[in-house]
């Protein structure tokens, strides 16, 4: 039994050694994994700083989105406003342009390529506001309203100056 007993222990005493090796891979690969759990630890933190800065963007991104589409909103009224306004001067324009045709004599239409003669009876104040179609954008700037044209005249002249500066 001495043999036999002699390879038992052996066998026991090669075990004992895979043991302590194999205890000694685990217990290194463990303090790499605790080392690693650090870094993973700060990988999750870092994580979380960038998640609330990130957020912290949303919601100032979100601020200057509406307040640019308040100031965008006003300035669609605005334009919707200011279209109505010209609509209105529009349309006054072609009424007071159809009151100036029919003001004109009936032999005094032009056909094309025919200039019309010009009427010796034209008031002062017709003159700049005929003429003011064909100014140059400058020139419109720098008209001063005669006080002898009429209201419609007036705010035609200053629609145009509006539009063109």
């Amino acid at each position: 039994m001495d043999r036999f007993q002699l390879g038992i222990e052996i066998a026991l005493s090669v075990l004992l050694l895979v043991t302590i090796f194999y205890s000694l891979y685990l217990g290194r690969a463990l303090s790499v994994l605790r080392r690693d759990r650090g870094q993973l630890d700060a990988l999750i933190a870092s994580l979380q700083s960038s998640s609330a800065q990130a957020q912290s963007g949303i919601d100032h991104l979100r601020q200057t989105t509406e307040l640019v589409g308040r100031a965008l909103g006003k300035t669609v009224e605005s334009g919707k406003s200011l279209k109505r306004d010209l609509a209105m001067l529009c349309e006054r324009s072609e009424t007071l342009a159809q009151q100036l045709e029919s003001l004109l004599p009936a032999g005094r239409i032009a056909t094309p390529g025919m200039k019309a003669a010009p009427r010796v009876e034209e008031r002062s104040e017709e003159i700049p506001f005929r003429s003011a179609f064909r100014l140059k954008p400058d020139e419109v700037r720098t008209m001063k309203p005669g006080g002898s044209k009429s209201a419609a005249e007036r705010e035609l002249l200053r629609a145009l100056r509006q539009k063109q500066g």
